[in-house]
């Protein structure tokens, strides 16, 4: 399998810089969505909010997340929630997960995101709970979902913001009109790659500090998770050896998986054989040098 990083293409949607959260970026949306799970109840229960509840619920509606009515906060309150988010962030939390402008009401709005919640794979008549809502979710939802099921997941959403890793928001539009069908249809491809995400995730924040020249976008992030699916299907390793093989392509070169001393040990590991991320760990700087140079010679 070659594993050559994918490029963006022309039809996933178009992301644009906002910044750091300031009081104009919050008075420009007249929504925002916070996570009770993230987020303790006595620094946002002042703020008028509907839980988007769903039948079945998973917990109780205070534990739900919360669509926030920002039109009916008062500008003098922006200024203390500025502050609020500033705490959260500097622990790597944020208080809002995102900011949302609608065609409808809070009402309609919070309708289409209920029914957003749940979601059921193909062939299964259960119903699975979709964290679009968690920015860590929504920033690869930008890559998996074709343009038809991005737009039905927006619905009435004309712009959605959410933060990155360091805080700094980003802006997503809705191309055209609001689709007539909002039922996402999910692949099964889709799904494997939503069961990975934490992960992926994982993977991610772990490469931004062993190996912080990697670039971190849509892009490269879908490549991640197309080397990990690569381990998962053809070998059947568990995440564990999945993360191990991607984390070391991304670091060393990303065709990692085609050398041949590298595909044995997948290949033995496929077998059985334990330890293949402890393995990988322990190749010393020599071995690497001997692998990354076969490869160059080869591509």
């Amino acid at each position: 399998m070659s594993q050559h990083r994918q490029q963006h293409t022309e039809d996933q949607p178009v992301v644009k810089m906002a910044g750091a959260l300031t009081v104009d970026l919050l008075a420009s949306f007249p929504f925002a969505l916070l996570n009770p799970l993230r987020v303790q109840e006595q620094d946002w229960r002042d703020l008028p909010v509907q839980a988007l509840e769903t039948v079945p619920a998973p917990v109780r509606s205070h534990r739900l997340p919360q669509l926030v009515d920002l039109g009916n906060v008062a500008a003098s309150q922006h200024g203390d929630l500025i502050r609020r988010a500033e705490r959260y962030r500097k622990r790597g939390i944020a208080f809002f997960s995102a900011f949302l402008a609608s065609e409808k009401s809070l009402e309609h709005t919070a309708a289409h995101l209920n029914r957003q919640l749940l979601q059921r794979r193909p062939g299964d008549r259960r119903y699975w709970w979709l964290r679009y809502y968690d920015p860590d979710v929504f920033r690869h939802l930008l890559w998996l979902l074709s343009p038809e099921q991005f737009a039905r997941l927006l619905g009435p959403i004309t712009q959605w913001s959410w933060p990155d890793a360091r805080g700094k928001w980003r802006i997503v539009e809705r191309i055209g009109a609001r689709p007539s069908i909002d039922w996402l249809a999910l692949t099964r491809q889709q799904w494997s790659s939503l069961d990975r995400f934490a992960a992926l995730n994982q993977s991610l924040r772990r490469l931004a500090t062993a190996v912080p020249q990697w670039p971190q976008d849509t892009a490269h992030w879908q490549w991640l998770d197309a080397t990990m699916r690569y381990v998962d299907e053809t070998f059947g390793l568990p995440v564990e050896d999945q993360q191990s093989l991607a984390e070391s392509a991304a670091e060393h070169h990303p065709d990692l998986a085609t050398h041949p001393g590298i595909r044995h040990l997948l290949e033995q590991a496929a077998l059985g054989a334990p330890g293949f991320a402890e393995r990988l760990s322990h190749l010393d700087e020599m071995a690497w040098s001997t692998i990354i140079s076969d490869l160059r010679s080869t591509t």
